[in-house]
């Protein structure tokens, strides 16, 4: 009997805690004191189109000619005119790796799309050449390549600031991996060192002779 007490008894506080539990909750609801996780924020219509890749900067025009390390003939956009345009950023090599720089240049933008951005400084130079940042149409800044292989020098004028460090740091490299100009036969040098000519002989009075002749 005893036995069977215990397991009434044992039924009994269970069934109490049940109820005392299932009370709290009757009360939670009924106080709305409902704990749950914070909502979600609701969707940011503008926070989700920040988030998208922003358009590609500048303005996008087709190489048509190269001139040189940094200067190209390209045609504006819907058919526009052909402007001349010259890369802010760098400058030529000079006259001992122009030819090399050129076909270079040459590999890397004829017939190809980029884009244009302004520097700082006037639109024009004074050869009339549209001045820009030069970005490659798949990525990539055109001034920091052509530094880089050593076809071109760092060249600040007119350059947005923050556009030089990548370009002086793509020149210290190809300095050091000895790269288009920067290896022989220029040696960084504008234009090819020739061999010293020899000093002429004094040439000899007529009637003169050696120190020591009669």
């Amino acid at each position: 009997m005893w036995g069977v007490s215990r397991v009434v008894l044992a039924r009994f506080v269970l069934g109490a805690a049940v109820a005392v539990c299932a009370a709290g909750a009757v009360l939670t609801i009924a106080t709305g004191h409902v704990p749950t996780e914070a909502p979600a924020p609701a969707p940011d219509p503008a926070a989700a189109l920040a988030g998208l890749d922003a358009p590609p900067e500048g303005e996008r025009v087709v190489v048509e000619r190269v001139v040189d390390a940094v200067t190209f003939d390209a045609r504006l956009p819907d058919g526009g005119p052909i402007v001349r345009v010259r890369a802010l950023g760098v400058q030529p090599p000079g006259a001992c790796y122009g030819e090399q720089a050129t076909s270079f240049a040459s590999r890397v933008l004829d017939r190809r799309a980029v884009r244009l951005v302004g520097g700082t400084g006037p639109a024009t130079d004074r050869f009339d050449r549209r001045l820009a940042a030069v970005t490659l149409d798949g990525g990539g800044d055109y001034g920091v390549l052509a530094a880089e292989a050593g076809i071109a020098r760092a060249y600040p004028a007119d350059a947005a600031p923050a556009a030089m460090p990548p370009i002086r740091a793509a020149q210290v490299r190809a300095r050091l991996a000895e790269r288009g100009v920067w290896g022989a036969p220029c040696r960084g040098a504008a234009t090819q060192n020739t061999p010293e000519t020899r000093p002429r002989e004094t040439a000899r009075l007529p009637g003169r002779t050696a120190a020591g002749g009669s």
